[in-house]
């Protein structure tokens, strides 16, 4: 909305006006809508990602990443792209650019979060009471490769730091997690059967 004011009201040069621009406040809605939401992907693995819009565009839609060794991009042009996923986690974000049919500038940017892996090897395990596996884990994604092992069940028998477990007298299954020391969300798990 524009409203012509006499700038005399504020000046003292006699029958000047001015444009004085008001602008509706509030943040304007995004350009486009961008899916899949949430995106989560895991460290060294592929999203596609698809965006559209209700607007009439004059070009094609251009993607890039924001952050340098934040990941890549399969295409840059065009509404569907592939987003390929850095070796360390944490949040990066795409950025959208494109033309409206009436000639602005649409941009929007959006985030995307890359998860650290745990692996536990190995996955699974059969020993026999008095007994003991070594489990290992590795971490990708995450600065340090060290985690905190747990056994999940109450008397499953006990797991040391360096994940040697040792198991009840009592045969049945037990499950061990790793947990990373950086980052709690992150965990894998491994299943023991003790068989009498």
């Amino acid at each position: 909305m524009s409203v012509e004011v006499p700038l005399s009201r504020f000046s003292l040069i006699p029958g000047l006006t001015f444009l004085l621009l008001l602008g509706c406040g509030g943040a304007s809605a995004p350009s486009f809508n961008v899916t899949p939401e949430p995106r989560t992907v895991v460290v060294g693995d592929q999203l596609p990602i698809s965006a559209t819009s209700n607007e009439e565009m004059g070009g094609d839609l251009a993607w890039e990443v924001e952050e340098p060794y934040g990941g890549g991009l399969r295409n840059s042009l065009g509404p569907n792209t592939v987003y390929f996923a850095p070796e360390s986690a944490g949040t990066y974000h795409l950025v959208l650019r494109a033309d409206r049919a009436d000639g602005h500038k649409l941009k929007q940017t959006v985030e995307v979060k890359v998860l650290p892996v745990i692996t536990v090897e190995p996955a699974s395990a059969q020993v026999a009471p008095g007994g003991s596996v070594a489990f290992t884990a590795a971490v990708k994604g995450l600065a340090r490769n060290t985690v905190r092992w747990t056994v999940d069940e109450p008397g499953g028998g006990e797991i040391s730091d360096e994940g040697r477990y040792q198991p009840p007298a009592k045969p049945g299954t037990y499950h061990v997690t790793a947990v990373s020391t950086l980052d709690s969300q992150a965990s894998a798990r491994a299943t023991v059967v003790v068989a009498g």
